[in-house]
């Protein structure tokens, strides 16, 4: 059996929404990229994440890890329970899967892995060492383009006494990756479920984030959202027994 075959999507859970969350980084836009790397790894409570690098044209390596599943404790699921009893997919999961599809056309929970050896930096040699992983091989090479985020966040330390990691005072910036639209139309899972004849999130998307700043920071306002609306409410229209995104 797969190691990513537990991530299964389910008809009864809603799927991606086109939503607008509220050297160095780049700048937030819109970027043509290729995906490097793309490997599973687990924390340390037990939570499943693709770690990801995505290298933009002009070179730049992108990396982010994408949590699909909690952790042992709570299941190791790819989805919650909002205070309605309505099952949600974690915003890690949705990402990935978004990027499978739009990538290879197909869902993380249908890839298989190999074990390849790469090296990672370890915290202990503090240094980068030959490590084995489980690479998402179908994954490797293809094209998205991916809407990144440049954000404000705090530096944190780890408190000694209580083992939690608090906010110093000062503030780093980092990229997010927040959305992906598929190379070769811009189109973003949502629009492809719904049918659309043209990608229009994409504008929308770089209209609210291209060239700013979010602040994450402590105390920093909530994020902005907003979804342009596509093909009536989530969840509404009946799954294809066909895929839309080969």
């Amino acid at each position: 059996m797969s190691l990513l075959a537990n991530l299964a999507t389910d008809s009864s859970i809603a799927d991606e929404k086109d939503v607008i969350g509220g050297g160095g980084p780049v700048d937030s836009g819109i970027y043509n990229a290729t995906i490097s790397l793309a490997h599973i790894i687990k924390s340390q409570g037990g939570a499943m994440g693709l770690a990801l690098t995505l290298k933009t044209e002009s070179g730049k390596d992108i990396r982010q890890t994408l949590w699909m599943t909690s952790g042992t404790a709570k299941g190791a699921k790819n989805y919650y329970e909002d205070k309605n009893g309505a099952k949600q997919y974690l915003p890690g999961f949705l990402l990935a899967n978004s990027l499978s599809l739009l990538a290879a056309g197909k869902e993380i929970a249908s890839m298989d892995t190999e074990q390849k050896v790469i090296n990672l930096y370890s915290p202990e040699a503090k240094a980068e060492v030959p490590t084995k992983v489980d690479m998402v091989m179908d994954l490797l090479g293809k094209e998205i383009i991916a809407g990144i985020i440049k954000q404000t966040v705090d530096k944190t330390k780890k408190n000694e006494t209580t083992g939690v990691y608090e906010a110093t005072g000062e503030t780093r910036e980092e990229n997010e990756l927040d959305k992906f639209f598929r190379a070769k139309d811009r189109m973003t899972t949502a629009e492809i479920r719904a049918q659309a004849e043209e990608a229009v999130f994409i504008d929308s998307w770089e209209s609210k984030w291209a060239g700013k700043v979010r602040d994450r920071a402590k105390g920093a306002a909530a994020g902005l959202a907003g979804v342009p609306k596509l093909g009536g409410a989530p969840g509404a229209a009946k799954k294809p027994t066909t895929s839309l995104f080969g």
